[in-house]
């Protein structure tokens, strides 16, 4: 390197002229015919970097489109994944709210024996189709084995209501009722189904009426009165007006009416389950009338051929009579058949009394019998 004051050699590694003592400048040595190669060949590279950019930003900008296209392609996908997520589940849940639903899911559980989420599905089943008969002959199922009594009673007694000729259900329900000797029910049962093809069911549950020998009615004399049963039956009477199935007395022996009056007479079979029959009734009257005045032929008069004397006496009577004309009472001759007229003139008195020791009126008649 040459110094530019003085154009003494400068040697290498010295910072400053020997000579003049002047800094040297630590710049290469080019000449203009070096700068204008290096600025060409700069020029060149320049413009070969921009003809190279040319393409770089014609693949960014298809990429930034690209991106977008399948950005867009990923929003409708997610907008068309989301929509048939909450579709399925639309459907599962209209599904799951459906009574094929319920039955066919409450049948998988009855498969498995887990019968207590059987039940649940069943009573929501019912609850979606109130009536269905698949569903409710399952459910009954369940209530049964279970032994939960008063769901069965409710739901037969629901399925009879609706249909009385479900015969099936209605032996059911009676059974059911017998094992808790709720025989009243029983009996209010058989008059809802009201079916002659049903009667056999409640057969042992029907207790036949006792039947009195007499008819009601007013009596004129004393009567007896007995209270006729089916074969094993017990009867049970009261004659004070109260129920004998709650207050009456075991028949025993006939009843007897002798007094005047009116007396009600009450009476009630029971069978060997304890289950009583309707109560029957009977009124008896009994008021004692005197007995008309006997009929006695032939009439009075004056005869002289001999004549005999008959006198009519009721079947529950007897006659007493006097020749003398005095008045005749039970200690007087008694009537046992046709009398001889005897002769003279003579007052014939007759009276009649009856069972109940009621008297008539005195018949007299006078016969005069001259032969």
């Amino acid at each position: 390197m040459k110094c530019k004051n003085c154009g003494e050699e400068i040697p290498e590694g010295y910072v400053y002229c020997k000579c003049c003592g002047t800094e040297v400048q630590l710049v290469p040595d080019y000449n203009l015919l070096d700068e204008d190669i290096l600025s060409g060949i700069i020029q060149k590279e320049a413009n070969a970097a921009q003809d190279a950019g040319k393409p770089g930003e014609e693949k960014r900008e298809k990429r930034r489109k690209s991106r977008y296209i399948w950005g867009g392609i990923c929003v409708v996908l997610l907008i068309a994944v989301l929509t048939l997520f909450f579709l399925y589940r639309h459907i599962q849940e209209k599904n799951a709210n459906s009574y094929a639903y319920q039955y066919h899911t409450a049948e998988e559980y009855i498969a498995e024996k887990d019968y207590g989420n059987a039940r649940r599905y069943l009573e929501r089943a019912l609850e979606l189709k109130p009536g269905d008969a698949d569903a409710r002959n399952h459910l009954l199922e369940l209530y049964l084995a279970g032994h939960e009594e008063e769901a069965a009673v409710s739901l037969l007694e629901e399925m009879i209501s609706e249909d009385k000729s479900d015969k099936q259900a209605v032996q059911t329900l009676i059974g059911l009722y017998d094992e808790r000797e709720e025989y009243d029910k029983i009996l209010e049962l058989c008059e809802t189904v009201k079916s002659g093809r049903m009667l056999d069911l409640f057969e042992d549950y029907l207790v036949d009426q006792p039947k009195f020998s007499r008819i009601s009615g007013t009596y004129g004399k004393p009567i007896t009165i007995s209270i006729l049963a089916e074969q094993g039956y017990d009867v049970f009477y009261s004659t004070d007006g109260s129920d004998p199935d709650e207050h009456g007395k075991p028949y025993r022996e006939s009843i007897s009416l002798e007094q005047e009056g009116t007396t009600q007479i009450k009476a009630v079979t029971r069978n060997e389950k304890g289950i009583y029959s309707q109560i029957v009734t009977a009124t008896y009257t009994i008021r004692y009338e005197a007995p008309d005045m006997p009929n006695v032929t032939p009439a009075g008069g004056t005869y002289s051929e001999p004549q005999m004397i008959h006198v009519s006496v009721p079947e529950d009577c007897t006659a007493y009579y006097t020749w003398d004309g005095s008045d005749p009472t039970k200690a007087s001759a008694r009537y046992t058949g046709t009398l001889e007229m005897p002769q003279g003139n003579h007052v014939l008195s007759v009276i009649l009394v009856n069972s109940s020791g009621l008297e008539s009126c005195i018949y007299r008649v006078n016969y005069i019998y001259m032969p």
